[in-house]
């Protein structure tokens, strides 16, 4: 009688330890379709994740999170317009501590040796203008060129050209309903190159037109 139950106590131990592994297996499968779900986010969801899920349980929202948050919001917007649009050869996104530049092709926007927007270029300043609404950081619209001589009788040097340009972007933000009072332009002409002007893809990349929205927080370092 006491075999027979101690095989029965040990067959009972024995499904007990079998239903706790089964368990923790299932837990810890759960578990990690739960991570793979996170890092599936893009890095924008994936901060908000975080924040949210410390709101709920107890935490403050502050107000770094918050800008942060708004910063990746704002280059997925713009990385969202430039691929919709196809402009991914004319403009790129470049973030660092300090702003978040938007960087176009002055061929985008402008005619050779002009500060004239052409008709095409307002589409594209209207998208850009809408992604920018509500946002209240400083913007600083500048304007450069490479250092090849300008020959138009409208402008004195390039810098003038530089300027002009920056001129015409910041005119049309203004008047499409964003406040002059934090946006500014700049001029740099050929002085500020971002590569050799003894090639023809230095020049080209020389000649921009920059949208620089500055930063109210920066990039935490890992």
């Amino acid at each position: 009688m006491s075999k027979k139950k101690n095989r029965y106590s040990s067959s009972i131990e024995g499904g007990d330890e079998i239903s706790t592994v089964y368990g923790d297996l299932v837990t810890f499968i759960m578990m990690l379709f739960i991570l793979l779900f996170i890092l599936s986010y893009n890095e924008k969801n994936y901060e908000n994740f975080f924040t949210q899920m410390n709101v709920k349980f107890g935490g403050k929202k502050t107000e770094s999170q918050h800008s942060i948050s708004t910063d990746h919001l704002l280059v997925s917007q713009f990385q969202n317009f430039i691929q919709k649009e196809k402009l991914d050869t004319q403009i790129q996104v470049l973030v660092d501590e300090q702003k978040i530049k938007l960087i176009m092709s002055p061929t985008l926007l402008f005619n050779s040796g002009s500060a004239i927007v052409k008709i095409k270029g307002y589409d594209t300043l209207k998208g850009v203008s809408e992604i920018l609404k509500g946002v209240e950081n400083p913007v600083i619209v500048e304007g450069h060129t490479d250092s090849i001589p300008i020959h138009t009788s409208d402008f004195d040097s390039n810098w003038d050209l530089s300027f002009h340009r920056a001129m015409s972007v910041l005119k049309y933000f203004v008047v499409d309903g964003h406040s002059p009072n934090v946006f500014s332009a700049q001029g740099f002409g050929e002085h500020r190159p971002v590569s050799s002007n003894e090639t023809v893809l230095g020049r080209q990349k020389n000649r921009r037109i920059e949208i620089n929205i500055i930063r109210l927080s920066k990039v935490p370092r890992h």
